[in-house]
């Protein structure tokens, strides 16, 4: 898997690249996650999978996209040192004019917030909701809702989180 998503994307190779994205996506379903190297594997292989993420193939998209949602579900809480790695990523997909792009990013979003719960996520949410594509800005409240609905109210309680809920509201309101 590492070999054939390390390889550039091109005409010949993107086919590869997503049955790799497939595998891995497998893998994680299959409990792979639960390894302590994988962590570290899904860190180093960061930057090819969002560059699948990004890619224009729509069928290499949603692959990319699909395998993250399956590492959110795997790792759980522990998926916290990926969200700065995936999940701008997938909301910049979100101000795409494809549809297709959009609602496998939403799906992918929402997976993590609900599987990982981590209050770490907030901060990339609320940041969004300045974005110039109200699709983006409609993404991001939707997925600050489910936070709102699936988080540890504790936890949302502590002065920064806290202030963090105040400044969405403000902002959409």
């Amino acid at each position: 898997i590492q070999t054939t998503l390390a390889i550039p994307e091109t005409e010949e190779s993107w086919d590869s690249i997503s049955d790799a994205l497939q595998h891995l996506r497998a893998l994680c379903n299959g409990g792979a996650c639960d390894y302590p190297l994988m962590l570290s594997f899904l860190q180093s292989m960061s930057r090819p999978i969002t560059s699948a993420v990004s890619s224009e193939r729509s069928r290499l998209s949603v692959a990319a996209t699909a395998c993250i949602g399956a590492m959110a579900s795997g790792l759980g809480g522990d998926f916290g040192s990926l969200v700065p790695l995936y999940l701008p990523t997938l909301l910049s997909l979100c101000s795409r004019p494809n549809k297709v792009f959009v609602s496998r990013a939403k799906t992918a979003i929402q997976t993590i917030i609900e599987q990982t719960q981590l209050p770490s996520i907030l901060p990339f949410l609320v940041e969004c909701l300045g974005d110039k594509s109200p699709i983006t800005r409609l993404v991001a409240i939707d997925s600050i809702y489910t936070c709102l609905n699936c988080f540890n109210p504790p936890d949302l309680e502590k002065g920064s989180r806290a202030s963090e809920i105040e400044r969405a509201i403000k902002q959409t309101a």
